[in-house]
């Protein structure tokens, strides 16, 4: 009897071995399984923060540009012209940003962010006083005389 009793305890081992065995290969595919799914919807929400972050910075670059607009008073008329086409580009753009902004991906938001620099350093030129066109003055009296003189030679 000693020795049944002595297998009937070595076969309960194994099963309890076993059994413990086959609990710990399931907890282990569990966790890989959890790991595959959470990993990926970790990353897209990581994306998605990153890009509210840069549309956010947008934002905050197009405000300071609006804001720099409108403390832009340049002395000549030319500068004044090209201040106010800024201007306008800058409240069409507000309009596209206030109905598009949450819809906007990656790459229309790098292509605002440098639409929003360029116009920046722009208005930046115009406060210091610069200009990107020249005025010339054409003296049309060569022309007039000309014209004025051809009439009269034929009397």
């Amino acid at each position: 009897m000693a020795k049944e009793q002595l297998r009937y305890s070595a076969k309960f081992k194994r099963d309890y071995v076993a059994m413990l065995a086959v609990a710990i290969f399931f907890a282990i595919i569990f966790c890989e399984v959890a790991l595959a799914v959470s990993i990926p919807a970790y990353l897209h929400k990581e994306n998605a923060m990153a890009l509210e972050v840069r549309r956010l910075q947008l934002l905050e670059s197009f405000d300071g540009a609006r804001s720099l607009a409108n403390n832009v008073k340049p002395a000549q008329e030319a500068a004044e012209l090209e201040a106010r086409l800024l201007r306008w580009d800058l409240n069409l753009l507000a309009n596209y940003l206030r109905t598009e902004a949450p819809k906007l991906t990656s790459s229309e938001i790098s292509e605002l962010q440098a639409t929003v620099r360029d116009i920046t350093y722009f208005l930046a030129r115009l406060r210091e006083g610069g200009s990107f066109c020249s005025e010339r003055k054409l003296d049309t009296s060569i022309y007039m005389d000309s014209l004025l003189e051809a009439p009269a030679a034929k009397q």
